[in-house]
């Protein structure tokens, strides 16, 4: 697992947390409390604190250190930089309800609302507490929290900022229009990509402290990554939200680039191409106009069809190669000269998994998607039993292949060559045909817009849903028709 996230990866964890069973208030909460106890044990002595708080989670974890504080005999001034009534975090929004409370019976609280910057005035405590806007700065800082700033920042006291310092660019460290100069900064949980790329004059000294993610929330998948999605833009045209080319679907078995090609529009994906052989070619048209069928003359693929393919591989985003392809020679010559000449993101599923030689992977553009029995002939290698051990072998193959790799099991495990995930939504009714070809599709869709990574572990996140949301409704009796269904 990484030691530095992206703010969507610390937004993911954080709601992964909560789909754990772990509220995020208590996240609040434990983040407020190691905060507080930092500056007990570091500044016993300097008793008088300000604290300026928005209106978000950041925020909202300088309401819980005020509380604290005040516990510790520290006199607080609490100055929140907009009405009560914009408190859309209901975290914070409990937290400052609280804060509303506690302010009427003790003289060691003082409460502010700011609204207009002339009520700012400068300000000589011993310590301040930027809880501002954390990872939640975009762009132009508006007033009065521009002039709140400015007031920190002119303050002799010793500055201290929440997770990052408010106007600092969490994911890429550079201040647009100004930030807070920290002295110290507390970041929450591990170290956000700003702090590490930005001037240490913003940042000052860097602290992490634990807020009480369980390791879990973290290397398994959870609702969280669906945050990491991307949507479509407003201005889009059509091609713009993902295009792919599914290559399969010999006579055998026409219904695997269906399930897959379902899969990918499922996603929001705006051109399916779909090359198969001509004899299966007649009824994958007919099942959705939806799909731009394309096919090779014969019963099979092969190279005879590379000069069809090549336009549409310049065309479209993603790759998948395998569903239903069935092992002829030619067809594994047809998938081994793509896997060479393409430098797109290509998935390998299902018999191209027998087809292809893993020399021609490694490349930094492959995704695999195996089984047990897949990987094992792929990697002339047996799998450990233990998952840990399981893990350790992936995670090795993946550097040494420059690829990610997705095993398919009772716990699926996501390699690449720098972080793992592991999933386990998902149940054993999933052993049902057409299974494999869904996953495949949504990995396909996903990668158009997303990491190779990022599309895997994904990928398997939302089938393992949609199987268990269909034995919810269907009993063990359900298809992947029906997995279709809750897509």
């Amino acid at each position: 697992m990484k030691d530095v996230l992206t703010p969507i990866e610390m937004r993911a964890i954080d709601k992964n947390t909560a789909y754990n069973h772990i509220p995020t208030l208590v996240l609040m909460e434990n983040a407020g409390a190691s905060i507080a106890k930092y500056i007990v044990e570091h500044y016993p002595d300097k008793k008088k604190v300000s604290i300026y708080s928005g209106t978000g989670g950041n925020g909202g974890d300088g309401f819980v250190v005020a509380r604290h504080l005040l516990n510790y005999g520290y006199k607080v001034h609490l100055l929140l930089l907009s009405k009560p009534e914009n408190i859309k975090n209901n975290d914070a929004l409990i937290n400052w309800k609280a804060i509303e409370v506690i302010s009427t019976t003790t003289k060691n609280l003082k409460t502010s609302i700011i609204t207009d910057s002339e009520q700012l005035t400068p300000d000589n405590s011993d310590i301040i507490i930027d809880a501002l806007l954390g990872t939640g700065v975009n762009g132009k800082i508006r007033q009065p929290t521009s002039k709140a700033i400015d007031t920190i920042n002119y303050s002799p006291a010793i500055r201290i900022s929440i997770d990052v310092p408010s106007g600092l660019n969490p994911e890429t460290g550079n201040v647009k229009d100004k930030s807070v100069i920290a002295h110290t900064t507390l970041t929450l949980h591990k170290k956000k990509t700003g702090l590490v790329k930005s001037e240490e004059r913003y940042t000052g000294a860097i602290e992490v402290l634990d807020i009480g993610i369980p390791q879990v929330s973290e290397e398994y998948t959870g609702s969280g990554d669906l945050l990491k999605l991307k949507k479509p833009e407003v201005t889009s045209h059509k091609g713009d939200n993902g295009s792919v080319l599914i290559i399969g679907s010999n006579t055998d078995y026409i219904g695997a680039v269906i399930f897959a090609a379902e899969a990918c529009i499922s996603q929001g994906i705006d051109l399916v191409y779909i090359v198969v052989p001509e004899t299966s070619a007649s009824i994958i048209k007919q099942y959705n106009p939806e799909y731009i069928v394309r096919s090779i003359p014969g019963s099979i693929l092969s190279m005879d069809g590379f000069e069809l393919i090549k336009p549409l591989i310049e065309k479209v985003d993603s790759i998948l190669i395998g569903s239903g392809a069935g092992l002829n020679s030619k067809t594994g010559e047809l998938f081994n000269n793509i896997v060479k000449s393409v430098d797109k993101p290509i998935i390998i599923d299902a018999d191209a998994l027998k087809l292809v030689d893993k020399e021609n992977i490694k490349k930094g553009n492959i995704i695999l998607t195996p089984h047990a029995r897949e990987f094992e002939t792929f990697f002339s290698c047996e799998l450990p039993k233990k998952l840990e051990a399981k893990k350790e072998l992936l995670q090795k193959l993946s550097i040494d292949y420059t690829t990610t790799i997705l095993l398919k099991g009772v716990v699926d495990i996501i390699t690449c060559p720098d972080d793992y995930k592991l999933n386990s939504t998902g149940n054993q009714g999933m052993t049902v045909g057409g299974t494999g070809d869904i996953l495949a599709g949504l990995t396909t869709a996903i990668s158009t817009k997303n990491s190779l990574f990022e599309s895997a572990y994904i990928a398997s996140f939302i089938i393992g849903c949609a199987g268990d949301e269909a034995l919810d409704k269907y009993g063990f009796k359900y298809s992947s028709k029906d997995i279709l269904e809750f897509l």
